[in-house]
């Protein structure tokens, strides 16, 4: 069917009437269609042409800086994005209670289709007592059809298995039946998996999601400060062919008390994008600044100052910001999922985004949250990089329950 023909200024105020998130300002935006191409001082007179990358096997050309959707709430920001370059979109089935597959869709469908490139993502499992169970066939299946009438389209790029916890999982009959099925029927030209693993469960998981030999792209935690066991796994996944795309490259994105010379959020960009396995990254974005300033990143080689600025950098956060090395775990009599708390304090005290946290948090089962630590006198729990865990665990469900 043929796609309607839109104005930009016919878009906004139909976007305007339609959507609550915002009045957008269409002379402030200036958009210009630039669909994967590399026009001169494409995104701002100051930024360099974006760079482009083959997404694995996929033959996908993706924009090297993608953009994270999950915490967008402002569409003017997308159309900047657009204007720069960027043309892969990365949401998710639970973001926003759906709003931001709505909101993403409300904003792409205007430009063409064939555009942009849209993944999604869908939850493999849900909570019941407490305990992870696994969702059927047909449940992941009805969620996919709301997220594509959501993002009003009726395909995605790629749809990914949500937050894969356990190296069994990526095998399991019901999850690889759902990902023939969305391939089979157009519903999702590739498929991938959404890793939210620590230690050697990052290992395992990508390993035997490999030995499946299905899946098409893997979404994982890297930064600078990720273990080397990780970098090897993502390598491997890479030199078999599968697109690897990276998540939380920010390393936290705190606001350091110390002044630093360099920013060190650029730096940290920097630094994955370097990494020769990454064919894309997806970095949060919430406002215009965010953008310019990852954008800036774009056909800059990471340096020796920004070397120095990433290790003051963590220095200056190591107290709280958790590498994620899952040494912790076997330390721990109780048994708390400490990785994820962590991350529900980063998003607080690091992303400023202190519902996300609680509303993770939440998500926790009485047996996982923080509760047994307010009663812990001897702490078990031990962190090799110096956190204070058990203090942070307590300060975690003080606030966020």
């Amino acid at each position: 069917m043929r796609e309607k023909q839109f104005t930009r200024r016919r878009f906004l105020k139909n976007l305007t009437l339609t959507c609550t998130c915002s009045t957008l300002g269409v002379h402030a935006l200036g958009a210009r269609h630039v669909w994967g191409k590399l026009p001169k001082g494409a995104g701002s007179n100051q930024s360099a042409p974006m760079e482009y990358r083959t997404l694995g096997k996929t033959g996908l050309k993706v924009s090297a800086l993608s953009f994270g959707v999950m915490r967008l709430s402002e569409p003017a920001v997308l159309f900047k994005a657009l204007d720069m370059g960027i043309n892969y979109f990365d949401t998710a089935h639970r973001y926003q209670n759906g709003n931001n597959e709505i909101m993403l869709g409300k904003v792409l469908k205007p430009y063409g289709r064939s555009n942009v490139f849209i993944a999604t993502k869908i939850p493999p499992y849900y909570k019941q007592f407490g305990n992870k169970r696994l969702n059927d066939q047909k449940s992941m299946e009805t969620m996919m059809e709301e997220s594509l009438r959501r993002l009003k389209t009726d395909y995605v790029d790629v749809v990914f298995l949500h937050s894969i916890t356990d190296p069994e999982w990526p095998v399991h009959d019901e999850m690889l039946g759902f990902c023939q099925k969305m391939k089979k029927t157009g519903k999702a030209r590739f498929v991938g998996i959404s890793f939210h693993t620590t230690g050697q469960t990052y290992v395992d998981t990508i390993d035997r999601s490999l030995e499946a030999g299905f899946y098409d792209v893997f979404l994982a935690t890297l930064n600078y400060k990720s273990p080397p066991e990780h970098i090897q796994a993502l390598k491997r996944a890479r030199d078999n062919g599968v697109g690897i795309i990276a998540m939380k490259t920010q390393a936290g994105g705190y606001k350091p008390k110390a002044k630093l010379s360099l920013n060190p959020h650029q730096a940290a960009l920097k630094w994955v994008l370097d990494c020769g396995f990454v064919d894309c990254a997806i970095p949060g974005m919430v406002n215009r600044q965010q953008l310019a300033e990852n954008a800036d990143v774009m056909g800059k080689k990471i340096g020796w100052s920004d070397r120095k600025t990433l290790s003051a950098y963590y220095d200056a956060v190591k107290d709280r910001y958790c590498l994620r090395c899952g040494n912790c775990t076997s330390s721990c009599k109780k048994q708390v999922d400490i990785s994820t708390i962590h991350r529900c304090l980063m998003y607080w005290e690091g992303y400023e985004d202190f519902a996300l946290g609680r509303a993770t948090y939440r998500q926790l089962s009485p047996t996982e949250n923080a509760l047994v630590c307010m009663g812990c006198t001897a702490p078990t729990c031990h962190c090799i990089n110096g956190i204070k865990i058990s203090e942070r665990m307590r300060h975690a469900h003080i606030y966020f329950t």
